[in-house]
């Protein structure tokens, strides 16, 4: 459903990498990291294989957009180098906690390592919602915690965001920053989050593309 909203919108072929639950529920270890970076890798090489292409718009949603930021790198991680800077020309973020006050062990590696728009020849792109908690398109779990979210991650629960991550974490320093308002994190906070046609259409206009 997603992939389809997408095409029609961006008008161009659309490619999600098949991630699991299971794989996500590995991502707290460097393995679970190199299995989807690796993921990534062999979908797009499969697509400039089929299509001829030779450059690529990444875009990944929470923590998918810091391990995207992590796939640009030309050093070595976990005994792979991926250089996904020299076959990429955009990085959208979706509601990314690029910064966090007690981050994992791997996205503190990536914010120190390559820190705010690292690679200059690379268009970043990050997006974050700003979500009403009093609305009633909120669902009752964030109206409750998504203070407490916020504080946990920027070390403020006196801030806006998507109801798990606020502005001040999702915003990349460096980076086109795009706010879309009455957006949550995934339609566990609320229904309208940022992969609603409605929503893709109006971050999608906003895009600096290169």
């Amino acid at each position: 459903m997603l992939q389809k909203t997408l095409k029609k919108i961006f008008d161009r072929d659309v490619y999600i990498v098949d991630i699991t639950r299971q794989d996500w529920l590995r991502t707290n270890s460097i393995g679970g990291w190199s299995l989807i970076l690796n993921k990534v890798e062999k979908k797009i090489f499969k697509i400039f294989k089929e299509k001829g292409s030779k450059k690529v718009d990444l875009i990944g949603h929470s923590s998918g957009g810091i391990i995207l930021r992590l796939f640009l790198s030309k050093e070595i991680f976990n005994n792979k180098i991926y250089n996904g800077q020299e076959i990429t020309s955009n990085l959208i973020t979706l509601g990314s906690p690029h910064k966090a006050k007690r981050a994992t062990s791997l996205r503190k590696y990536v914010n120190e390592k390559y820190p705010a728009n690292f690679y200059k020849n690379i268009n970043y792109v990050s997006i974050g919602g700003k979500l009403n908690l009093k609305s009633k398109q909120t669902r009752i779990i964030t109206k409750y915690f998504a203070k407490s979210f916020y504080k946990s991650i920027s070390g403020n629960n006196n801030e806006d965001g998507d109801g798990l991550v606020p502005l001040s974490s999702s915003l990349l320093d460096g980076s086109q920053k795009i706010i879309v308002p009455n957006t949550a994190h995934s339609n566990i906070f609320g229904k309208n989050w940022y992969g609603e046609s409605s929503n893709i259409s109006n971050w999608y206009k906003e895009i600096n593309w290169e």
